[in-house]
């Protein structure tokens, strides 16, 4: 039988129907397959596992610490029920910060990644926050970018991001300078003043994280004032293994007092090894640590989705997955 023209026009247009529609089936069961939800406790081995396979220095605690700032922003994605990647997102009023985002190698290049960025994004837009920031590798801002968010590269908005770290610290003496005191804060303290000045640098409120921090007894913070006045303050978080230290906030015009903090923070973490995330404007700062025996391990690329309210001012970040 010969068929006519109109005949294989239709037929040609149903087959391409067909094609259409069982790739749009496709897609949905694929998407389906793969899906979100809020992390557990009995997911902490795998989100530990997966984590150091980047050499992050993980553990259960950091997971667990997210969780207790965030309980639904810790985040997992399974195939199936096969756990294949993990994200952490934290929400401090307008701004949120997204973080410890990894999938397994295997399942890379495959687009189910983006369920975990968008899920955490919408999270926070629920939240209510307007601005979403990471720490990004610099191969993967052409992946960020497709998402909206923007590399923050100039001075005025403190740069990319250099992790150091030392290996055995070392530091002289403190300089017993006049012009101002540096005390560790404990209780007799006004926390609100503490956490005022760290939200004018921020631009939010970080309340809930410096509150938590400050609750842990082995984790230290000192704080510098000039007369009646807070100039700075530091924090370094220890679990046991390696020391992390930041925030670091000072008035942008008192390099001093940063210097003197953390001299002061030092000499509690003498022999220890100790990482932090500096700025890339920070040059001051920067060879300061360099003087003191810290090292370059590479460096990180600040990008947000919306407008960054960071302000200006010498600062150490406070960790890679909250800001």
């Amino acid at each position: 039988m010969v068929l006519s023209l109109y005949s294989l026009l239709t037929l040609a247009t149903v087959s391409r129907s067909i094609f259409y529609k069982s790739l749009f089936v496709y897609a949905v069961l694929y998407f389906v397959m793969f899906h979100v939800k809020v992390m557990s406790a009995r997911d902490y081995g795998f989100a530990v596992d997966l984590a150091n396979t980047m050499d992050w220095n993980m553990t259960v605690a950091d997971f667990e610490f997210n969780r207790l700032l965030e309980s639904d922003g810790c985040l997992m994605l399974f195939d199936g029920s096969i756990p294949v990647g993990i994200a952490s997102c934290v929400s401090f009023g307008e701004i949120g910060w997204f973080g410890n985002f990894i999938v397994k190698p295997e399942y890379r290049g495959r687009g189910v990644g983006s369920l975990l960025l968008e899920y955490a994004v919408n999270y926070l837009r629920s939240k209510g926050v307007q601005t979403v920031g990471l720490y990004a590798y610099p191969y993967l801002e052409k992946y960020y970018s497709k998402f909206g968010f923007k590399t923050v590269d100039n001075a005025a908005d403190n740069g990319a991001l250099i992790v150091m770290n030392n290996s055995n610290v070392q530091v002289n003496p403190c300089s017993g300078s006049s012009l101002f005191k540096v005390e560790q804060f404990s209780a007799q303290f006004d926390f609100s003043v503490l956490a005022s000045f760290d939200s004018a640098f921020f631009g939010a409120d970080r309340s809930k994280l410096l509150k938590s921090l400050l609750q842990e007894p082995s984790n230290l913070c000192y704080v510098s004032f000039v007369g009646e006045e807070l100039a700075g303050y530091v924090l370094s978080k220890d679990p046991g293994g390696l020391v992390e230290v930041g925030s670091l906030v000072c008035r942008p015009d008192m390099p001093d007092v940063a210097f003197e903090l953390l001299r002061v923070l030092f000499q509690r973490l003498v022999n220890r090894q100790v990482v932090l995330y500096l700025s890339s404007n920070q040059v001051v700062l920067e060879a300061f640590l360099l003087e003191l025996g810290f090292m370059k391990s590479f460096s990180l690329s600040r990008m947000f989705l919306g407008e960054s309210k960071i302000q200006t001012g010498i600062c150490l970040a406070e960790s890679l997955e909250r800001g």
